[in-house]
């Protein structure tokens, strides 16, 4: 009988090493994706950041066609750095989860617009379509976050996966309305997107991070 136990105990101990190896590993790949979130967000903080002084510079007119121009050249470098770190993070996840083919996507269609953005600035095109492109890129991360985080929602069993899509679709709402403002206002509007998308998407990765990390170490927490 003791034997019998001792058998048992070993086999147990093993199907929980197994386990415990295998949450190791699904922990892991999305602990990449998220330390890749959260360079994006400082990504996005940083070009928001550039964009801030912009608002005061439109205000004068000698300053407002250079103040334009910056803002388009921020929001372009952050499109097309932010797309290389989205089409990186198709990698990280697994192949059964939502949303890897969605970030490829994504990373593919974010360096075009951000190379049309800087097309804006040395072919001298229509303001008008810089609000568009800007619009047309927080509305295609809205969709793809959104596909992420049901992979990512269900694995973490939280809800907060699902913030970023939400700011990235009002962004994109709110950038169509105001389409028709002024320098200063579309700068205003270009700075509170940036800042906000890339602050959410820091929070998010910084709590996920925690939570994963006290999954693989219980004993820390």
């Amino acid at each position: 009988m003791p034997v019998c136990k001792f058998a048992r105990s070993r086999s147990n101990m093993r199907c929980k090493m197994a386990a415990g190896r295998g949450m190791r590993g699904i922990v892991k790949s999305y602990s990449e994706y998220w330390t890749a979130t959260l360079v994006r967000g400082i990504v996005a903080i940083i070009a928001g950041t550039g964009i801030i002084i912009l608002p005061e510079m439109a205000s004068t007119i000698l300053l407002r066609p250079f103040g334009v121009v910056i803002a388009i050249l921020c929001l372009a470098a952050f499109g097309v750095v932010d797309s290389a770190i989205v089409l990186a993070t198709s990698f990280m996840i697994r192949k059964d989860q939502p949303g890897r083919v969605a970030l490829r996507i994504q990373g593919l269609a974010g360096a075009t617009i951000g190379t049309l953005l800087f097309a804006l600035v040395y072919n001298r095109i229509d303001l008008q379509w810089f609000i568009y492109l800007a619009a047309l890129h927080a509305a295609s991360a809205a969709m793809v976050e959104f596909i992420v985080a049901k992979g990512t929602s269900q694995q973490h069993g939280a809800r907060w996966c699902y913030a970023s899509a939400l700011i990235a679709a009002l962004s994109a709402i709110a950038l169509l309305l105001g389409r028709d403002g002024g320098p200063r206002e579309l700068t205003w509007l270009l700075f509170a997107y940036l800042g906000v998308f890339g602050f959410t998407l820091f929070a998010l990765s910084a709590r996920m991070l925690f939570a994963e990390r006290a999954v693989i170490h219980p004993s820390h927490t």
